[in-house]
């Protein structure tokens, strides 16, 4: 961290009766600014290393130095949980039904997926596994799902509702 004054801090008279936690920040903007003065924040605002870190991301965040993506991966990261993310998505232009998904996760992603019995040579081949397997449930309900809930009138699907405009006249 870059200080921008030479001058200490305890020479200023206003320093003199500051203590504890309204020091430290007197301190530090006294000392710091932007990136610097936000990390800094982090560290006399949390008392955990973990939410120290955590603050330290926001504040990176906040500033443009990592994206939301990184921020969100990193917390999960800190904190222990599965993370995963679609990074991006492409599409063949020359055959529009051939495409790919780049994914990003975490190794607490991966012990999830090992722990509910997907297994692989390693992490990449258990995500796959995971992945695929998602992609086939989203197939067979959209195959559930072609009659639009049509053939099933009557029969306790309360989210078709089945109008006739042409009521015959008696």
């Amino acid at each position: 961290m870059k200080k921008k004054n030479k001058l200490p801090f305890r020479m200023l008279p206003a320093s003199w009766g500051l203590t504890g936690k309204s020091r430290d920040i007197a301190e530090a903007e006294y000392y710091y600014s932007g990136t610097d003065l936000a990390m800094r924040m982090a560290e006399i605002n949390n008392d955990s290393e973990d939410d120290i870190a955590v603050a330290k991301l926001k504040a990176q965040l906040d500033n443009d130095i990592i994206t939301k993506p990184q921020h969100d991966k990193g917390v999960a990261d800190i904190r222990k949980e599965p993370f995963v993310n679609v990074v991006n998505m492409g599409i063949d232009p020359e055959n529009v039904v051939q495409g790919y998904f780049e994914l990003d996760w975490n190794d607490e992603f991966v012990k999830m997926l090992s722990d509910a019995g997907i297994t692989g040579i390693n992490d990449e081949d258990i995500v796959n596994k995971w992945f695929n397997g998602v992609c086939r449930t989203v197939l067979l309900d959209a195959e559930r799902d072609l009659d639009y809930g049509m053939q099933q009138q009557g029969q306790g699907r309360d989210d078709v509702i089945v109008t006739n405009s042409k009521q015959s006249k008696k």
